[in-house]
């Protein structure tokens, strides 16, 4: 498990690309689920139960959906299993780390300062954006900057889809 742990980290860290993810069915399940469970967990501190389970969902069809898209035009639907595993692993690193920002976002958002935390979530953003693009990078065999463009393309992809399904504030 600590060698899983230290892959998803890597990746993290931009030490390591989906190529060094084992090809496994199992992995990739385990993935999407750690994803999609810390996602619900994050969106719950916002969002009624209803709506931020149809977020996550949508989150990784998109997710799942747009790499498969994406692989397949670049010829590489082969790498499919450790991309998306790849993606989700460190997906879900990254929302452990959401996690205790938004709890004090939340928090601050009653009466006090929010600036920090925004900045510190800001921070998260950009370097979410960051590992998908040196992932999508590998994946796609493109500049990172090609990458970054696809990462930065989802990200506003899935938060405006995401948004659609909020409930309207009066």
């Amino acid at each position: 498990m600590a060698a899983l742990f230290n892959l998803f980290l890597d990746l993290c860290l931009l030490r390591k690309g989906p190529q060094d993810v084992p090809a496994s069915m199992l992995l990739l399940k385990l993935c999407l689920l750690a994803y999609g469970l810390i996602g619900l967990i994050v969106l719950l501190l916002s969002t009624p139960i209803p709506v931020a389970l149809l977020q996550a969902l949508l989150d990784i069809v998109l997710l799942s959906g747009l790499l498969y898209v994406g692989l397949t035009l670049y010829h590489h639907p082969e790498r499919f299993e450790q991309t998306l595993t790849a993606l989700a692993g460190s997906g879900a690193l990254i929302a452990l780390l959401a996690f205790p920002l938004m709890a004090w976002l939340m928090n601050e958002e009653r009466g006090g300062d929010i600036a920090l935390p925004s900045l510190l979530l800001l921070a998260l953003l950009v370097w979410s954006i960051a590992i998908m693009a040196h992932i999508l990078r590998h994946a796609f065999a493109v500049s990172l900057w090609s990458g970054a463009r696809y990462a930065f393309g989802y990200t506003v992809l899935s938060w405006t889809l995401t948004g659609w399904i909020s409930p309207q504030s009066p």
